[in-house]
């Protein structure tokens, strides 16, 4: 069910931002590979829970902002999920570095929400082909912190439960 509404979410604000990208006179031929990779490249290697409130809530650019500042505020961590901000924001500011820099830079922040709204399957491709190259490159395994898992094709990054 949670992927059916992601679904629909993402294809909801791929739709929006081609017509905006197309109001503004960019015929939006999108991202190319490259491009992709080198968005990606900040987060490729994140925990996937953490992949999977950054992709959502860099769509929501201005719900970052807000909860930047609202924990740079001294926003109380408890009221976080009480914020009128996209979930996947709320999720995020949990992590309050990785929203900081996320904050810090918005340009960044917007095209990776761009290239997620538009091409999903491709972000995600450019995901696992950076992740491959870390593994290949022996940078990406096993840690006390994150356990590597192969599943099919897709390179999973889980942490591991600190005891």
């Amino acid at each position: 069910m949670k992927s059916l509404f992601s679904a629909v979410l993402a294809s909801a604000l791929a739709i929006s931002l081609h017509a905006q990208a197309l109001a503004a006179g960019d015929p939006g031929t999108g991202y190319t590979p490259d491009q992709l990779d080198s968005l990606v490249a900040p987060i490729a290697l994140y925990p996937d829970p953490l992949v999977a409130l950054v992709l959502p809530a860099s769509t929501v650019p201005s719900d970052v902002a807000l909860a930047a500042q609202f924990l740079s505020a001294g926003g109380s961590p408890s009221a976080i999920d009480s914020q009128p901000w996209d979930p996947s924001v709320r999720g995020l500011a949990h992590y309050p570095e990785v929203l900081k820099w996320m904050n810090d830079n918005a340009d960044w922040t917007s095209s990776l929400g761009a290239a997620f709204a538009m091409q999903p399957a491709d972000v995600m491709k450019s995901v696992q082909q950076m992740r491959a190259k870390a593994r290949a490159a022996g940078t990406l395994a096993d840690t006390p912190q994150q356990q590597v898992d192969m599943q099919g094709d897709d390179i999973r990054i889980d942490r591991k439960s600190v005891v």
